[in-house]
């Protein structure tokens, strides 16, 4: 008898599936080229609530919100343009890999891990 099993996600996601998704640039997000030609993404802060009420406690007026910065480097940068609400994972690969001179495992490891970060930001979805 094991008393604690593993969990397993239900909502799991084949390879298949997920190279068929389509990204999309998350309302509210603002994006710009900085002067060296890269990406510098805006995107609001999300503070839990308990530091929020520390702060309300604190400061008197209202608490102002609070945004971060990510600025991408040219690879970045070139996957970031990509993404237009209509391509594929699969297709974004294979131009990134066509323009950088990768192998498709290659591309896919780097494009796949990338969006996984742009996603744990918030700043990206998956349709």
């Amino acid at each position: 008898m094991k008393l604690f099993k593993s969990k397993t996600p239900s909502n799991q996601v084949n390879r298949t599936e997920s190279l068929a998704c389509i990204p999309q640039h998350l309302p509210g997000i603002d994006w710009e080229h900085s002067e060296s030609g890269d990406i510098l993404i805006e995107y609001p802060l999300n503070i839990k609530p308990f530091f929020l009420q520390i702060a309300k406690r604190f400061k008197k007026s209202s608490v102002p919100k609070m945004t971060k910065k990510l600025q991408l480097d040219s690879l970045g940068s070139s996957v970031w343009l990509m993404i237009d609400g209509k391509r594929d994972v699969r297709a974004i690969i294979e131009k990134f890999a066509e323009e950088c001179g990768l192998s498709l495992q290659e591309a896919e490891k780097s494009v796949t891990t990338f969006f996984l970060l742009l996603g744990r930001r918030g700043l990206i979805a998956m349709k």
